[in-house]
């Protein structure tokens, strides 16, 4: 991510883009209260659950397997 000029971090306030795994409780509930607020979101899970992708891609994330995130995370980082 250094390499695409960009710095993690965990404080929302300076929050350009988010990055949620899916597994987590509240993802998709987490994922409403960011896109709300006008914050891109990136959500991975695994591939065999579908519908929780579904439901993030409902709630606004774009969302990718695992297998994608990398290239996606990147594509969103060059923009």
């Amino acid at each position: 991510m250094a390499a695409a000029g960009a710095e993690v971090s965990r404080d929302e306030a300076a929050c350009d883009l988010a990055v949620l795994e899916l597994g987590s409780p509240g993802a998709t509930d987490r994922i409403g209260e960011l896109v709300g607020r006008g914050i891109p979101v990136l959500a991975y899970g695994s591939h065999v659950h579908v519908e929780l992708l579904r439901a993030a891609r409902e709630a606004g994330a774009t969302a990718v397997p695992n297998s994608q995130v990398e290239a996606q995370l990147r594509d969103l980082l060059t923009k």
